[in-house]
Order: C-alpha cells, then structure tokens, then sequence
C-alpha cells in the first residue's frame, strides 16, 4: 500500500508543473479577451443592450433596468437601477428604497447558434431609502410609541444582487431570460427581457 501511495503522489507532483501551465494560459486568453474588447477593432464591435425585469423573493419585490454596451458575445458592462419594497413581517412594515449599481452580464452559449445561453448578473452599488411605513408601533399597556424598524427615510446602504439565469434569444438580441435572484435583501426569483 505504501509503495502504491509514494507512486500517486511521484505521479501528482509530476502533473503539477502541467496543469500550471494551462491555468497561466488560460489566464493569457482570458486577459487577451479583455483587451481586445476594449481595443480600438473590440470598440467597434460594440452594441447597445438594454433589460427590463422584475424580482420577487422572500421579503422583497420590484422591477429592475439595466443600460449597459455588449463588448463582446460574452460579456455586457452597464448600469442596473432597481426599486425594492421589503416588508417587515414583525413591525409590520414596509421600507421602499430604489438601488443603483455597476452591472456585469457574462453568457456561457449553448449550441452554435447562440440561441439559448447560460448568463450571470451581477450588480454592486448602493441603495437609497425614500419611505419607510409601519416605523412604529404603540405598546397595548403603555400606549407609548416603539420603534420598530432601524431603518430611515435618506439611508443610504450598501447594495448587491446576483442573478444567474437562462437565456432565450428571440431574434436579433430580443430575448427573455428568468432565473433565481440572490441580492442583500432578498433571495427569490427573476424574469425579463431584453433588447
């Protein structure tokens, strides 16, 4: 047995220096991709993209935008803009607050057509709160007023959300896509479409 654990390991250390080498050119295409897109030829190949949807998950719902320039057939950079009203089950209430962020589009294509893809979402930026309802409550014995929520009208929070997905293109880049929705206020469901 121990003669057999000393080969494997001879055999992992000789597969090493191999398998770094395809990491590092991985990297080396990876990196080229990126350069040529912005490149003055990649610049060229530009396309406008834009998106529509709405999200609905545990505690929070809303519709989203997006704006954003396809550099390549991989990738779109943009803006996302999102609204979101969150219910508070134990105040009760409702704190509404619009989002803005830097967006990344990535497609994986399935098939040679690119009819139908894989695509991941992800946005980062910062949120703000415009209206908070239900702030406080009023205690039955005392009738003093408690509050409830520590969120405030003018806050201003951090904001995220990833939203895998799949992609049907319809005709031309007109397509409808839908998949989970994972952000910092909720996890559920998106569906959309864009042009």
């Amino acid at each position: 047995m121990r003669k057999v654990l000393s080969i494997f390991f001879m055999l992992s250390l000789m597969a090493l220096p191999l398998k770094a080498q395809t990491m590092a050119e991985d990297a080396k295409s990876w990196a080229e991709g990126w350069k040529y897109a912005f490149s003055r030829e990649g610049r060229q190949e530009w396309k406008s993209e834009f998106t529509a949807r709405v999200y609905a998950g545990f505690v929070t719902e809303g519709p989203a935008v997006t704006a954003g320039v396809r550099i390549d057939d991989k990738r779109t950079l943009g803006l996302m803009v999102w609204q979101g009203d969150t219910y508070i089950d134990a105040a009760p209430g409702d704190i509404f607050s619009v989002s803005a962020g830097l967006f990344m589009r990535r497609y994986f294509h399935l098939g040679k057509k690119d009819i139908v893809a894989l695509y991941s979402d992800l946005a980062l930026g910062a949120g703000y709160i415009y209206k908070v309802n239900g702030k406080y409550w009023y205690n039955a014995q005392t009738g003093e007023k408690v509050q409830q929520l520590e969120e405030n009208p003018g806050d201003v929070v951090f904001a995220a959300t990833w939203q895998p997905g799949v992609r049907f293109r319809i005709w031309n880049n007109l397509h409808l896509f839908f998949g989970p929705a994972i952000s910092t206020n909720t996890i559920g469901f998106h569906l959309g479409v864009g042009f």
